[in-house]
């Protein structure tokens, strides 16, 4: 009977063979999603977020940039974070564009430059 390898190896690990058809080995390790399909769940956005999850959202990027640039003041961040979210008024996909401004305004405030020269200028 020819047994196959179960968990993984490293420092402190080791490997558990079992049989070849027992049932630990034969069994999915995860329930198939609702609906069939892939391996994983749809996480697709299926609706645009609502204006409070929006401003959530700002609100998050808001408190993150104050951590990472504690010596900037409230003001300055506020400003390019007003100036981010306005280059992205137009996005037709919403669920994004926190994290795109994050990045964003990251690079401005450290210094690398206006945010779109790397990317080919501004979003569509």
């Amino acid at each position: 009977m020819r047994e196959q390898p179960r968990g993984t190896a490293g420092p402190g690990r080791s490997v558990r063979w079992l049989p070849t058809g027992s049932p630990a080995v034969t069994a999915a390790p995860y329930a198939a999603p609702a609906g069939g399909g892939g391996h994983c769940r749809d996480t697709r956005p299926v609706a645009p977020p609502t204006p409070a999850a929006e401003d959530r959202a700002r609100q998050d990027v808001g408190a993150r940039l104050a951590r990472r640039f504690p010596d900037t003041p409230p003001e300055v961040l506020d400003a390019v974070l007003a100036e981010e979210f306005a280059a992205f008024a137009s996005a037709p996909l919403r669920h994004y564009v926190p994290v795109l401004v994050f990045k964003r305004v990251c690079r401005r405030l450290a210094g690398d430059g206006p945010a779109g020269a790397e990317a080919g200028g501004e979003p569509e």
